[in-house]
């Protein structure tokens, strides 16, 4: 009996421990934009648009997915995922053609899609008991960041010791080891009805929540955080070395990140449970965009990037499981994971844009400054519509539960 009570804690920690692999191997993609540039004998903006591509697919792919994790359960989502991921990092080891680089971001892609942030946290918010859905989402949305700083540093040390490829070789053994965890989860949602019940209130889900005023608030909002953390995780080694910034010091910046936003990510999760939830989110946005505004207007300096870092770290991967608790209070838990998948999608058109004007505006300008001023004001824009926002269930759910 003692088991079954401490069954949801092993679900968060079986989902923290993957998270932090996924998200750490996705935030250093960074490390590699200029190694597999030169290698490839391009500019910077053909990877940055290849990790777009993969920002992309990954968002379509988590929306697909979510259904069948509302349907199913986990535990296949999360195998697939594992597997395709492993495999992307596995084709990026080697990119000696344009498809196999695409080949290898798009799996990666899949991978992100099936066992990333959005389907862990979803999986986190359903198994914990109610009073501590925040937390237990927080809790793993912070081990995604520790997964930053652990993955970064051993990374970096990696590329200089042993070279990128076989870094990379290295993440992908590491990432399909994952799978031998799965069995540890149960699959939660297993007892979700597969008739017809189920498909027209999911089809009424979609359609009445995409004219929900709020819901769409918050989607423009996490539309940003996409911009912000794609085009800052992607591009911040680069902007700092180009500005004489040692490489062993951008990539502790990038590092610093996941440490910082441990505290920030348990913190706003901790605040979000005594406060509407969009006060805290909106402050988030507003505050990215004060911390990147310091960090243009100051001298570059190994100081000034540890600390940018460490700050723009606290206001980091917070938003998503404030941004998936919001969603839970619209609707419930029975459809989280498809309504959080839409919004992952507009999340992940923001990620492509970061990645792929950051790439572009390098090669015209040799410099990143207007990617750091159009940061600013897009941080502002999401400020103003997300602290709108209402956290209340949904005018239309009792039109769904009719359907149900």
């Amino acid at each position: 009996m003692e088991i079954k009570k401490l069954d949801w804690q092993v679900v968060i920690l079986v989902c923290s421990i993957i998270i932090a692999m996924i998200m750490g191997v996705r935030q250093a993609l960074g490390l590699f934009l200029e190694p597999i540039s030169s290698f490839m004998n391009d500019g910077k903006e053909f990877f940055s648009f290849a990790i777009g591509i993969q920002a992309m697919v990954w968002g379509v792919v988590t929306f697909v997915l979510g259904i069948f994790i509302d349907k199913f359960g986990p535990q296949k989502v999360l195998a697939f995922g594992i597997v395709c991921f492993a495999s992307g990092i596995f084709f990026m080891s080697n990119p000696t053609s344009e498809i196999r680089l695409f080949s290898g971001t798009t799996l990666m892609g899949f991978g992100l899609g099936g066992a990333g942030m959005a389907t862990i946290v979803s999986i986190a918010g359903k198994v914990a008991p109610v009073n501590k859905r925040s937390v237990a989402m927080g809790l793993v949305a912070a081990a995604g960041s520790f997964g930053q700083f652990a993955v970064v540093i051993p990374t970096m040390w990696m590329n200089k010791e042993f070279g990128w490829q076989v870094s990379l070789l290295v993440l992908a053994s590491i990432s399909i080891c994952l799978l031998f965890l799965l069995p540890l989860l149960s699959d939660q949602n297993k007892s979700v009805a597969k008739d017809q019940s189920f498909q027209d209130g999911l089809k009424h889900t979609i359609k009445f929540s995409l004219k929900e005023r709020n819901y769409l608030l918050l989607i423009i909002g996490f539309f940003v955080c996409g911009f912000h953390v794609t085009f800052i995780a992607l591009h911040l080694p680069t902007d700092l070395v180009s500005k004489g910034i040692s490489v062993e010091v951008a990539g502790w910046s990038l590092a610093i990140i996941g440490v910082t936003n441990i505290l920030g990510t348990l913190g706003f999760g901790w605040l979000g449970g005594k406060i509407k939830k969009p006060m805290p989110l909106s402050i988030i946005y507003l505050f990215r965009s004060l911390a990147i505004t310091i960090f243009v207007l100051s001298p570059p300096s190994p100081i000034i990037a540890i600390l940018f870092g460490a700050l723009i770290g606290v206001f980091w991967l917070a938003t998503v499981p404030m941004t998936n608790a919001i969603i839970l209070s619209f609707i419930g838990p029975k459809y989280l994971a498809t309504l959080s998948g839409i919004c992952f999608i507009c999340h992940q058109l923001g990620a492509v844009l970061g990645a792929w004007l950051g790439g572009r505006f390098f090669d015209i300008y040799g410099n990143y400054e207007n990617m750091w001023w159009l940061s600013v004001a897009l941080g502002i824009i999401a400020f103003i519509l997300t602290i709108t926002v209402k956290e209340e269930p949904f005018s239309i759910n009792s039109e769904i539960k009719e359907v149900v």
